[in-house]
């Protein structure tokens, strides 16, 4: 018994490597793949980019918990299995179409068998131990980030070695190989109790709608950028078969220093106290948002870069932490659906802001906007009493 619930921990979170590395693979493709193919005009298609980047990431809003809610009906290893065998075929078909309206439609079901990763989480947690079920989950995450981090450099890669065509076809191998292992050594788990949505009318006070608007402007701050790196390197004067390369590593970059991030403040913040890290780290990261305006290439816009998302992207987990000792998982899940819709919006805010102003203005707006959320945030909270936890 013991083996395969140890089985399940490896194999489920492979396959979230495997899904992760993947969607990330295209990620940085997408907007050049777009622009090769549309028949519009640049400012139009610049808010087709937008929504082809986003759209699948605000289906995943609702469908991650749709999923959720599916396993008291089905089989929960049967559903992973459907939603994987899904993926693989979506990012197949991505690579033979030359129409921007199917581009989206695929993506928006993409979104929608991207809930998938739900049914991963519950796979775990019903397979481990209360002694062992935060230590599982964080494995589960890090290998998610693992792919977060491989997919980009990856994906640019194959586009320039294989073509658009190859790279789509690339990225469906990796869902596919996944899908076996999973069939041949996932053990299934009981069907699970319904619960709560965690948009039930109990979430919605002042505290954590608050937590949601800084946890969604913290994700729009780390991925408003791919959709737009084109035309940040286009305003550094690099030809666009060397942009795509530069655009493996930019994102490959800072998503390590992300990734730090991550797992290093939520430690230092023992120190210091949860409240005092996020204020300091939000505030800090928005600054070096801001300082994007300066940057007068590559190399000087990598490194600000990497700084921000190095600070900025800790706030998260610091923030869900303020609540998950006191209150249930459906507000820590009400609070989850903010990182969700901020990776869905925040490649529509920048396409759509980039088609009517210039990059400037982007910088600054998404660093005011973060601020104004990190000041409500604050208030909401020596306001509403909510005890927040200093020390480890």
């Amino acid at each position: 018994m013991e083996e395969a619930k140890n089985r399940n921990l490896v194999f489920i979170s492979l396959s979230q490597f495997g899904m992760a590395s993947s969607v990330n693979f295209i990620t940085v493709m997408l907007p050049f793949y777009a622009l090769k193919i549309s028949p519009y005009s640049p400012q139009e298609t610049l808010i087709w980019i937008g929504w082809i980047m986003g759209s699948s990431g605000i289906v995943i809003i609702f469908a991650s918990n749709f999923w959720g809610t599916l396993t008291s009906r089905f089989s929960p290893k049967m559903l992973y299995m459907r939603g994987l065998l899904a993926n693989f075929v979506l990012f197949f078909l991505m690579g033979f179409t030359s129409d921007l309206r199917v581009l989206l439609v695929l993506r928006i079901l993409q979104g929608v068998f991207g809930g998938i990763s739900t049914v991963g989480l519950l796979i775990i947690s019903a397979s481990s131990s209360q002694e062992k079920i935060s230590s599982d989950i964080g494995f589960f995450q890090t290998f998610q980030t693992m792919g977060f981090l491989v997919g980009p450099p990856l994906g640019a890669f194959a586009a320039s070695v294989f073509g658009y065509r190859g790279a789509f076809v690339s990225a469906s191998v990796i869902p596919f190989v996944v899908l076996v292992f999973c069939q041949l050594y996932v053990k299934d788990i009981p069907l699970q109790q319904e619960k709560e949505s965690f948009f039930g009318r109990s979430n919605m006070n002042r505290q954590t709608v608050m937590g949601w608007l800084l946890s969604f402007m913290v994700m729009v701050q780390l991925m408003f950028l791919p959709s737009i790196l084109p035309n940040v390197l286009e305003r550094f004067g690099l030809e666009k078969n060397v942009a795509l390369k530069w655009a493996g590593v930019v994102i490959m970059f800072y998503t390590a220093t992300a990734t730090f991030s991550t797992y290093f403040w939520p430690k230092f913040s023992r120190r210091v106290g949860i409240k005092k890290m996020i204020l300091l780290i939000v505030l800090l990261g928005s600054v070096f948002q801001a300082l994007l305006s300066f940057s007068r290439g590559p190399i000087d816009f990598i490194i600000i870069r990497m700084i921000q998302t190095g600070l900025i992207a800790g706030a998260i987990p610091l923030v869900i932490s303020i609540f998950a000792v006191r209150q249930k998982g459906n507000v820590i899940g009400f609070l989850n659906s903010g990182r969700f819709a901020g990776h869905a919006l925040g490649p529509i805010m920048a396409t759509s802001v980039l088609a009517v102003s210039n990059l400037p203005t982007l910088y600054l707006l998404i660093s005011g906007l973060t601020l104004l959320a990190l000041l409500a945030f604050n208030l909401s909270l020596k306001g509403g009493g909510q005890e927040v936890i200093s020390s480890g």
